[in-house]
């Protein structure tokens, strides 16, 4: 069974990360870029300031660092799950951006985006009905992964799964010091 799920999973990952163009390959090597989204990161710290105060930016710093360390950290070394870029033929695997390590599940950028974005969400959708915007984001950041060869759609789905759950156990944190 687990040899199965491994063969859909490269086989999805090929159809995902073949799909390639020029443009898209510039626009992925940005999104999952740090520097890249800098602005969107200041314009978030100081709107979370404003709307929470000190204490909503250092729970947001809080769960994105959980989420980061429990990926990096603790899980991928436990799975030791090879990128794709290391475990299938390099000719087979379009390349764009980089990536740190080895191993690939789950993946970091996923589990941080989808911690920030539940936390954001469940926090902020009833006063901004736009908030569920973050999950689409998380999204483009994650399948940015895939299209970049270093992650497998289940290293995604799992990093999205963690940083969920790590986004929603912070969020009962917030809501029960209130």
């Amino acid at each position: 069974m687990q040899n199965l799920v491994t063969e859909l999973d490269q086989v999805f990952f090929l159809m995902l990360n073949k799909c390639h163009h020029p443009v898209i390959d510039h626009f992925f090597r940005l999104v999952t870029s740090h520097f890249f989204s800098l602005p969107l990161y200041i314009f978030l710290i100081l709107f979370i300031r404003k709307n929470l105060g000190w204490y909503g930016v250092m729970l947001f710093v809080l769960t994105i660092a959980i989420a980061d360390q429990c990926s990096a950290t603790l899980l991928k070394p436990l799975f030791g799950r090879y990128r794709p870029c290391y475990a299938m033929d390099m000719l087979s695997i379009h390349l764009v951006g980089t990536h740190k390590g080895l191993y690939g599940f789950p993946s970091s950028h996923a589990s941080n985006t989808f911690a920030f974005a539940m936390l954001f969400w469940k926090i902020f959708k009833w006063n901004y009905k736009y908030s569920y915007l973050f999950f689409i984001w998380a999204t483009i950041v994650s399948y940015g992964r895939i299209y970049g060869g270093v992650h497998y759609p289940l290293d995604i789905l799992g990093g999205a799964i963690l940083g969920s759950g790590i986004g929603m156990s912070t969020y009962q944190v917030y809501k029960r010091s209130k």
